[in-house]
């Protein structure tokens, strides 16, 4: 007779399978081969499903092992979610805060901050470009966030998109597989800068598990423990799990959601491992009691987290989506849909709208009809909660999450960590003063605990852009010197040498980037930084920084690149390298453009761009050392 079970865990249960869970992966044999051998052939592969089918399981747990790691460069698995722990006034302004948490991603062991204003391609001939020219494998998942998650600049939704374009485009031996519901896949497929990269048969969807998929994920994950089911106990069980249908061609079969099932199986577990194995029809749960327990447990959190814990509300608005005398089928407002639809309680379906799976219905109306009236959060998963609602734009989410966080806190460093989202989201609201409350008072608790020197130079890091942002520089300077005392990375020094440089100690900033740069030569945004600032004050060396961070993305490192031509005599080009500018420019970028336009001898076109330069509206001045040179382009 087999030993019991207790201490080991089989499945994986409702979260997605990560990389170090291969060995418990099953059912998904063809699609890990067929999806495995397209990524390998295709520059761009584009993965695609419903929410919750198993895409992201498929990847990690089914592809990205198959892959021989002598003859490829395999990154981890990028997303565009930011890391929680990274505050957003850290990115600069002029960056793409998706881009960022997608480096930041693919580099997990680095400090993140080292990515501000990193492009996508001069990320990947930085950290993965080989001699030998072997494959760079690379995922984005959840690539419908692209679209979803909140950003200040609207442009910031393709922009992301233009980059990895651009790598595809160039010589750099990418190969790119993007993982995005069905809902999304059509919006990426027409994009530009991808659509030439898209080759047919490139595109793979994924369905739900078949009858034999959903056996083999039952029963060889309890083979490796020693455990098996009776004849016919598993086929049962899977039975009962079934009712969604699975197309090929033009015929249906029936099929298993692996949510469902792993649901299911580690409920199974749970009632059976203090036991002895086999597992016989006897021993099999109620799958229609765990569905029903899934939920209820889903309503209750959408409850508590947008309708101040209203349940009778929500299941009013849900009801009309699977009760045809409730309603016609009327949606819920978009956010509690996306809300569900997150925890795969609905889903975006082929009609273009939501609905809830099939095999869902009977335990939602259960679950509805015993529904407590009274909600509560999860204490462990309020943070985690919060910083979903951030990355989707709901303030006020985020801050009733973190407000109760700090009230209870689950942990020594909670409260800190409550304190730093609700500095995130006064931030992206635009209210600066709250985020400095807010980032301070996450300072003061974190520098009270141990090891947390990085995480505190970060966040003052992040004081010190937004001081910058209020033309407080003298303030901001301070902050920026107590944050190189703590982690002296190349890129918060940037930072102080900017703050240097628009308080007009110009030789005290570019000594800054000096040390930054001989600590690693190749920072790009210390190279970028420094090479402007020497571009504006005609010191030769500037082209030297300024070439060695092409392609230029920026509009006033072009103006700068140019205006460094401009004092090597290269007038010409120096005119055909001026960005496009408006007077909503930066002043900085403005007055560069019209210093070339001087040394062009178009003297109206240079006092006009002077002139926008003193009166922009960009977000910091002209530093002290520029105004007079302003002022005598404008003179007549």
């Amino acid at each position: 007779m087999t030993s019991s079970g207790a201490g080991q865990q089989p499945f994986v249960g409702p979260q997605p399978f990560r990389r170090e869970d291969a060995a418990r992966f099953f059912g998904r044999e063809q699609d890990v081969d067929e999806l495995t051998r397209h990524w390998l052939a295709n520059r761009l592969t584009i993965l695609h499903g419903p929410s919750g089918v198993g895409k992201t399981s498929l990847v990690t747990a089914g592809v990205l092992p198959r892959l021989d790691l002598s003859r490829v460069d395999v990154l981890p698995v990028g997303e565009v979610a930011r890391p929680s722990f990274v505050p957003a006034a850290v990115i600069p302004e002029d960056s793409d805060p998706h881009v960022f948490a997608l480096l930041a991603s693919w580099s997990p062991y680095e400090n993140p901050i080292r990515f501000a204003g990193l492009t996508v391609r001069s990320y990947l001939r930085r950290h993965h470009w080989s001699p030998y020219g072997r494959k760079i494998m690379a995922v984005l998942d959840h690539a419908e966030d692209v679209f979803t998650a909140f950003s200040r600049h609207p442009d910031d939704h393709t922009h992301i998109l233009d980059q990895l374009g651009a790598a595809l485009g160039g010589d750099l031996p990418l190969h790119l597989l993007v993982v995005v519901s069905d809902e999304y896949v059509e919006t990426l497929r027409r994009h530009e800068g991808l659509r030439a990269h898209i080759t047919r048969g490139a595109s793979y969807k994924l369905e739900p598990l078949s009858h034999q998929e959903a056996l083999e994920a039952c029963r060889r994950p309890l083979d490796g423990i020693g455990w098996a089911f009776e004849p016919g106990a598993a086929e049962r069980f899977v039975e009962d799990l079934g009712s969604t249908r699975r197309t090929s061609g033009s015929s249906s079969a029936p099929a298993v959601e692996p949510l469902h099932l792993q649901l299911a199986c580690s409920a199974l577990w749970e009632a059976v491992r203090g036991g002895q194995a086999p597992i016989d029809s006897g021993d099999l749960v109620d799958v229609d009691e765990v569905l029903t327990r899934f939920c209820h447990r889903v309503l209750r959190e959408v409850a508590h987290d947008h309708l101040q814990g209203d349940l009778e509300r929500l299941l009013t608005l849900v009801r009309p989506l699977v009760d045809t005398e409730a309603g016609d089928g009327v949606e819920p407002p978009q956010r509690i849909a996306a809300a569900l639809a997150a925890r795969h309680l609905l889903r975006f379906g082929e009609k273009r709208r939501y609905e809830m799976p099939v095999r869902l219905v009977g335990p939602f109306l259960r679950a509805a009809a015993h529904a407590s009236v009274h909600t509560e959060s999860a204490a462990g998963d309020r943070l985690a909660a919060a910083g979903a609602a951030l990355h989707r734009g709901w303030f006020d989410l985020t801050e009733k999450l973190a407000h109760e966080e700090i009230r209870d806190p689950s942990g020594p460093r909670s409260r800190a960590r409550a304190e730093s989202l609700l500095g995130d989201a006064a931030y992206l609201h635009g209210d600066l003063d709250a985020a400095l409350g807010h980032y301070r008072q996450a300072t003061r608790l974190f520098d009270a605990l141990r090891g947390t020197d990085q995480i505190v130079a970060t966040l003052l890091t992040a004081v010190g852009r937004i001081l910058m942002d209020q033309n407080a520089y003298r303030a901001a300077v301070t902050e920026l010197r107590s944050a190189v005392r703590r982690s002296p990375e190349p890129v918060i020094q940037t930072e102080l040498a900017w703050a240097l440089w628009y308080l007009g100690q110009e030789s005290g900033a570019v000594d800054v980037l000096d040390g930054a740069l001989r600590s690693d030569g190749n920072t790009p945004e210390a190279l970028r930084a420094r090479g402007e600032i020497l571009s504006d004050l005609e010191d030769p060396r500037a082209l030297n920084d300024l070439d060695r961070v092409r392609p230029h993305e920026l509009a006033s490192t072009q103006a700068a690149y140019a205006l460094a031509l401009a004092r090597q005599g290269d007038v010409r080009g120096a005119v055909e390298a001026v960005p496009p500018l408006d007077v909503d420019s930066d002043p900085a970028t403005l007055l560069r453009a019209a210093r070339v336009m001087k040394a062009a001898g178009r003297d109206s076109e240079a006092a006009r761009l002077a002139l926008h330069a003193r009166q922009s509206r960009g977000r910091r001045p002209l530093p002290p050392q520029l105004t007079a040179e302003a002022d005598r382009l404008m003179a007549p």
